[in-house]
């Protein structure tokens, strides 16, 4: 009887009803209260539901009854983190390593708990020399504090390259801290690199958010995180000027400070880009993409959600003193739906003296870039090899297709059962594809913001074919830069004749490397909004001193 107990508290762990899971499970070791496995699945299913304090006792417990079985070590050591008991864990994961000294992933978890311990006595440090710092607010560099979602470094996708360029400008005239998410537990050693962008660089690994609310969205729930406040907390004694968070889901966390001049960077009104994918949601593989990507999760429910996150943004986009968006339309309509504060447009950019041009004319590849977590993206490219590449083909069956980026899942992976087909994941350099690829499609049917895998083609001398969302917010002209084309057939057409048509391919080459080097370098546009930031800052600061 008490087995029949536990399997139906792993049934409804998986159901994520936790407090019927917790019942049961404590009904089995009720009858049977020397099985190890009874104990641990009850510390299981309160560290899944993020009751960390309740996981403890159980997970010690599975130890004295089982002290080989190196899982209970580990979940006991990460709960233990996750109540900010770190000298603890390290000795779990100690005693862990003596019973199973090859067990390679509690030596990682040692490792990483080292550097936790470390990384408190940094934040101590660093908040001691803050407070030294007498110097009037007026008469020094502003002291900065960057909350970012992803790690700021490296630059080679999307949203991490316009942070880190913001990285860049930011650092070099100021004081400034950042601390970041990550979700692989190893990428704490990323603190280094980015170090050399800034005065303090904090990782904090994703995973311990609390039990989601009724009416919190998914994205926000997503980045919610109890180590991560805990943190904010203790930095906030650094006694920051500005507190500069990057996307809505980190808007969350400014209420932790005070006295301080709020900047939200938005690179896309998201609650747009979920009403977007309601609307095509039924023509796509939504709910299976959800399965395979954890980031997918978010999109499922997209109608709801979508009325969700525009409440949240409502809320908080009023709390940040200048907001950052990359183009006229997303400025539009944020102050549409906000009318205290200031919107400032920051466009998205390239590193034009980094990327160089590259040039196949022979070539008969396809090229789709992008980062292949990211939902808008897989549904760009799935519609583009269901619904576009068919019609290529029947015109000339020898033209290949060509998607890199990072984290592909496994539907886009399935593409490449056509030979024709080719996924490069996680490149390294994407010049090194580009150069085998005769133009970029961006057939986007769900998008936000701009697209910087559009001023990455062209500052690479790529043409580019795009759907009209897919260039939206961008200074280009159809058939000057680029070619727009919004149905199949069309989008269809302006590939083959891209591919057959030297003159045109030279024209938009060249228009488009001229657009990105006139318009869209990142250093002149972040130096741009570095002074904004300032400007506003010290105009805060004013009216404060006046009402005090």
């Amino acid at each position: 009887m008490s087995w029949l107990h536990h399997g139906l508290a792993k049934a409804l762990m998986g159901e994520e009803k936790w407090d019927a899971a917790i019942a049961a499970c404590q009904r089995a070791i009720e009858l049977e209260e020397s099985v190890s496995w009874f104990h641990f699945t009850l510390g299981e299913v309160f560290f899944k539901s993020g009751q960390w304090e309740g996981a403890i006792v159980p997970f010690r417990r599975a130890i004295e009854l089982a002290p080989n079985f190196a899982w209970s070590y580990y979940y006991l050591g990460q709960a233990l983190v996750a109540q900010e008991e770190v000298e603890a864990a390290i000795a779990v994961y100690q005693q862990g390593l003596r019973r199973q000294p090859t067990m390679a992933y509690l030596r990682s978890c040692l490792d990483y708990t080292l550097h936790l311990s470390d990384q408190d006595q940094r934040i101590q440090a660093y908040c001691l020399q803050a407070q030294a710092d007498t110097q009037k607010r007026g008469d020094r560099p502003l002291r900065i504090l960057m909350l970012t979602p992803y790690p700021t470094y490296p630059p080679k996708h999307g949203a991490i390259t316009r942070m880190f360029y913001e990285m860049k400008a930011l650092g070099s005239q100021h004081h400034l801290a950042i601390v970041s998410f990550v979700f692989i537990q190893s990428d704490y050693q990323l603190e280094k690199e980015i170090g050399h962008y800034c005065d303090l660089s904090i990782t904090v690994m994703l995973g311990d958010a609390p039990p989601r609310q009724p009416q919190e969205p998914k994205l926000i729930h997503r980045y919610s995180s109890q180590r991560m406040r805990k943190i904010l907390n203790k930095l906030k004694n650094a006694n920051f000027d500005v507190v500069l968070c990057d996307f809505i889901y980190m808007a969350q966390y400014q209420e932790i400070f005070k006295d301080t001049y709020f900047v939200l960077g938005e690179h896309n009104i998201e609650s747009q880009l979920l009403e977007r994918c309601a609307e095509i949601k039924d023509n796509t593989e939504l709910n299976k993409l959800a399965t395979q990507t954890e980031a997918v999760k978010a999109f499922v429910e997209s109608d709801f959600e979508a009325k969700l996150l525009a409440d949240f943004e409502d809320e908080y986009w009023q709390k940040f003193n200048l907001r950052m968006v990359v183009s006229e339309n997303d400025r539009q309509i944020l102050n549409d739906r906000c009318k205290v504060g200031q919107t400032i447009i920051v466009n998205n950019g390239i590193d034009t003296q980094e990327t160089i041009m590259v040039e196949n004319t022979e070539s008969k590849t396809i090229l789709f870039i992008g980062t292949m977590n990211y939902f808008p993206n897989i549904d760009g490219a799935l519609y583009f090899a269901e619904k576009i590449l068919p019609i290529v083909w029947q015109q000339d069956p020898t033209i290949s297709f060509c998607i890199a980026g990072a984290t592909p899942p496994e539907a886009i992976l399935d593409l490449t059962q056509d030979s024709r087909i080719q996924v490069v994941a996680n490149p390294d350099n994407m010049s090194n594809v580009a150069k085998n690829c005769t133009l970029t499609i961006v057939p986007l049917r769900i998008g936000g913001g701009t697209r910087i895998k559009i001023l990455h083609s062209m500052a690479m001398g790529l043409p580019v074919v795009s759907t009209s969302l897919g260039c939206e917010g961008l200074a280009i002209v159809d058939n000057v830069h680029l070619l727009i084309r919004d149905q199949p057939e069309a989008f269809a057409t302006a590939i083959l004749q891209l591919l057959s048509d030297q003159d045109l391919q030279k024209k938009l080459r060249l228009n488009g490397r001229q657009l990105v080097e006139q318009q869209y370098d990142w250093q002149e546009i972040f130096q741009q909004a570095e002074k904004q930031i300032v400007e506003g800052f010290r105009a805060w600061q004013q009216t404060r001193s006046r009402v005090d």
